[in-house]
C-alpha cells in the first residue's frame, strides 16, 4: 500500500522576512522534486517504483542516487531506534491487508542494505519499501538544514503534512514557531499550540510530528496486520523530523505503553485516545511535555 504524497502546502516554510521567505520556497520546492522523483509510489518513473517492481522478481544490488540514499539510510536509522516497530520493508505486507489476504510479517530491514558512502543498496528478493512516511520528515529536515548552510543565523520553519522541521539559533527559532498562524488542520503540525512548540524548540526539539490514528494505512511489520492503536492522535517532539515520526508512528504500533516507550527514548510526546472501555477520551503526557500548556 503505498502512502501518498502529501498535497503541497503554500504555508509549508515560514521565514523571518520576505526575501528569506521567497528563498525558502524555492529551497523547500527543489527538495519536495527530488524527494518526488526518488520514492513517489505515483510516478512509474521514481527510483523506489523501479527499485520495487525488480525486486519483485530478483534481488536488487545498484547504486542509488544521492537523495534515494538520504532517506534510506534515514529510515534504517529510525528502524534501529524504535526496535523494529517502524520498519520500511512493510510495503507487500500493506497491500495484503488492502487486498483482504492473510497478515504476512515484514521481511526486516535485514533483506535491505545500505553501503553509505558507495550508496549501493541492496534488497532481497520480494522486498517491497514503503519509504514516503520517512521521505516526508528527511524532507523537512533537508529544507531547514540547506536554508542554514545558505543563510546562517536565521531561523526557519518547514512543515510537511504532519512533521515541523525548525532550523536556526535557538532563540529565533523559538520566537518564529510561537508567532505561528492558529492553523487546526487535522494531522497538521498547525494544530500544536504555538507556546507549547517553542517552548519544546527553546529544549532542543527541532523537529515535531503529529500522526493521526493510522486507520489502515500502518501495518505490525512483526505481525504485517493493520494496527489497531488505541490512541487518535499523538504528537512527538524530538531532536529532528525524522525522529520525531518515527517515535510518533511506532507509538501506534506499540499501544498503551507508547507513552513510558517514547519518554525512555528520549523524546516528549502527547497521547490522545478513547479510554479503554468507555466512551470517555483521555489525554496522556510524557513528564517532558511543556507543564502549565494544553495542546489544542
Amino acid at each position: 500500500m503505498p502512502t501518498p504524497i502529501p498535497p503541497r502546502a503554500p504555508d509549508a516554510v515560514r521565514a523571518p522576512a520576505p526575501d528569506l521567505q521567497a528563498e525558502a520556497l524555492r529551497i523547500a520546492e527543489r527538495v519536495r522534486d527530488e524527494v518526488a522523483r526518488a520514492v513517489s509510489p505515483e510516478r512509474i518513473d521514481s527510483e523506489l517504483s523501479l527499485l520495487n517492481r525488480f525486486a519483485e522478481h530478483e534481488d536488487v544490488d545498484v547504486v542509488v542516487g544521492p537523495v534515494l540514499a538520504g532517506i534510506v539510510a534515514a529510515a534504517l536509522l529510525t528502524a534501529r531506534l524504535t526496535s523494529g516497530l517502524t520498519d520500511p520493508t512493510t510495503g507487500a505486507a500493506a497491500w495484503r491487508v488492502l487486498d483482504g489476504l492473510e497478515p504476512q510479517p515484514a521481511p526486516g530491514i535485514g533483506s535491505l542494505e545500505l553501503d553509505v558512502p558507495t550508496r549501493r543498496l541492496r534488497m532481497g528478493r520480494g522486498t517491497v519499501l514503503d519509504l514516503v512516511p520517512v521521505a516526508e520528515a528527511w524532507a523537512a529536515d533537508r529544507t531547514v538544514r540547506l536554508f542554514a548552510e545558505a543563510h546562517p543565523g536565521h531561523a526557519l520553519v518547514a512543515e510537511l503534512g504532519g512533521v515541523c522541521a525548525v532550523g536556526g539559533p535557538p532563540a529565533a527559532a523559538a520566537a518564529l514557531v510561537g508567532t505561528a498562524p492558529p492553523a487546526r488542520t487535522a494531522g497538521s503540525c498547525g494544530g500544536v499550540e504555538p507556546g507549547i512548540r517553542a517552548v519544546l524548540v527553546e529544549r532542543g526539539r527541532r523537529g515535531l510530528a503529529v500522526v493521526e490514528g493510522p486507520g489502515g494505512d500502518l501495518v505490525n511489520p512483526v505481525t504485517g496486520a493493520a494496527v489497531a492503536s488505541p490512541w487518535d492522535r499523538v504528537v512527538v517532539a524530538a531532536p529532528s523530523a525524522v525522529e520525531a515520526q518515527a517515535y510518533a508512528r511506532a507509538a501506534h504500533v506499540l499501544g498503551q505503553d507508547a507513552p513510558g516507550w517514547v519518554a525512555a527514548c528520549g523524546a516528549d510526546g502527547e497521547f490522545t485516545g478513547a479510554r479503554p472501555g468507555s466512551t470517555l477520551r483521555r489525554r496522556l503526557r510524557t513528564p517532558g511535555w511543556p507543564a502549565g500548556l494544553a495542546a489544542a
